[in-house]
């Protein structure tokens, strides 16, 4: 399951990736419409018959959660019509009875409702029309009604960055079994329940928006009419909860050689800070191996295996690429394109929603990885990259990171303060960053400078892209065992 995911696959998650790819046929398969409601008596009634009067055939399955008024009985009415109730004993809540109503369902595609919403007549049908046996769920747009009107225009996939913040109504229509796959509905803070099932659907394939338009009701009764959740300030502190709990991260390096007896202190560090941001989903460690030495390479492994307590899953790939040069010019630029290289092969290979560099010659301290985490999740809009601080190895009174002037110039940070600091550009030691809000590929040169984080940063500055350098994540440069500049 995505909750609990593990790389490589297993062959129960493989089983069931195919089957959502190649089973499911829209034009031959059944949809379940699970209605999930407590005490919605004066609602229920118009939401039943609205997946009733369905313009395809729906299986119709309402699930009551416990309730103390007459939506039993107004149930009941549509029996003789093929609703099939299902009662609870006590209270489960909303995720719990969404999940009940989906394991009684018989149908090939899910649809959820709530007991005070309105599907129009061609609802399903044109959800039908956008999705494929590849789409593990379309989405649509919704018009509020009721106690104010409003209308939610949903983005097309490829512009919506769903990370950012929700735009997939409860009433998306998923494919059975990338819901399945997904593990389903579940209560993480007591709301955003759409946005988590989204986000986790979501890793199975590229969902898809269709022309159906939820009638979403507004009433002093209604979830997302409480004033608590509608501030502005409980809305900014629960959108990194989400995202925090969500988000997949993965650790990537690349390991020269250089420093292999450094290795297990390195090692030991990432994983005590990886340890330390105590995440909700599986994390990964990908380690390219530029030694060119099979001995190293076993060592690298050996010393790596040892916490697979602490990572989901430890690759260690062999990256056995060599450059020549003749002069010191020609060596700049030979290392900038290989980094280059080796970045853009650490994103195609690392799977998760956040990636972190750490380079193998900087010692990260341990509060590192939940500093960088916290604040690349944080706000209405979070910073698409968050930096550690360290200082160059060749100019010993300069740390990586500053702002460019207004030729083009770097200006490096000769003191660091103890703000968190938006900058131009940063290292690669210790970075983190959103996989799908940053430049898709890393390039060797900046101008005619052989860098290629600055000219990762300079592309993400001219997409109006946001980095922040954080001082409570001061890094050592290592330049030998025994010798750490700070």
């Amino acid at each position: 399951m995505v909750g609990n995911a593990v790389w490589p696959k297993s062959a129960r998650v493989e089983q069931l990736e195919n089957q959502t790819k190649f089973q499911a046929d829209p034009e031959q398969s059944l949809v379940s419409i699970v209605i999930a409601a407590r005490n919605n008596g004066p609602f229920l009634a118009e939401a039943i018959e609205s997946a009733l009067n369905q313009s395809v055939e729906c299986e119709v399955v309402y699930v009551d959660d416990c309730s103390f008024d007459n939506s039993l009985k107004i149930a009941g009415r549509y029996q003789d019509q093929g609703l099939q109730v299902i009662r609870s004993q006590f209270h489960r809540g909303v995720c719990e009875a969404r999940n009940r109503g989906a394991s009684f369902a018989k149908g090939d595609y899910l649809l959820f409702l709530d007991g005070d919403d309105v599907l129009q007549a061609d609802y399903v049908q044109k959800h039908l029309d956008a999705i494929t046996p590849e789409t593990p769920f379309v989405y649509g747009s919704a018009e509020a009604f009721g106690a104010f009107s409003t209308f939610w225009d949903a983005p097309e996939w490829d512009d919506g960055r769903l990370w950012l913040r929700n735009f997939v109504n409860t009433s998306a229509l998923w494919n059975r079994h990338a819901f399945e796959t997904a593990g389903g509905w579940r209560n993480k803070i007591n709301t955003m329940w759409d946005w988590d099932l989204a986000l986790r659907g979501a890793r199975l394939g590229t969902p898809a928006k269709s022309q159906a338009v939820l009638l979403y009701r507004q009433h002093p009764g209604s979830w997302s009419a409480n004033i608590q959740t509608k501030k502005e300030e409980r809305q900014e502190s629960m959108l990194p909860r989400m995202r925090q709990i969500c988000t997949r991260l993965s650790v990537g390096s690349i390991i020269s050689g250089r420093l292999v007896d450094y290795f297990p202190q390195w090692m030991s560090a990432v994983a005590q800070a990886v340890k330390l941001i105590n995440s909700q989903e599986p994390v990964e460690l990908v380690l390219l191996d530029n030694s060119n030495n099979p001995r190293t390479l076993e060592q690298i492994r050996r010393e790596a295996y040892r916490y697979l307590n602490i990572f989901e899953s430890i690759r260690v790939v062999p990256h056995p690429v060599k450059y020549h040069h003749t002069t010191e010019r020609d060596r700049r630029n030979k290392v900038a394109q290989f980094m280059a290289h080796a970045c853009n092969r650490l994103k195609a290979e690392m799977k998760g929603e956040i990636h972190w560099i750490i380079e193998d010659d900087i010692l990260i301290p341990l509060e590192a990885g939940k500093e960088l985490t916290e604040n690349l999740t944080t706000g209405w809009v979070p910073p698409n990259a968050v930096s550690g601080c360290y200082r160059s190895r060749h100019v010993e009174s300069q740390f990586v990171g500053g702002y460019f002037d207004e030729e083009h110039i770097v200006k490096a940070f000769k003191e660091l303060g103890d703000k968190i600091t938006s900058v131009d550009y940063c290292g690669t030691g210790c970075l983190m960053y959103w996989k799908d809000r940053t430049p898709k590929y890393w390039r060797s040169h900046y101008r005619d400078s052989p860098a290629h984080d600055w000219a990762w940063c300079a592309q993400l500055k001219r997409e109006n892209g946001e980095i922040l350098m954080l001082p409570s994540v001061h890094c050592g440069h290592v330049q030998t065992p025994e010798n750490i500049l700070y």
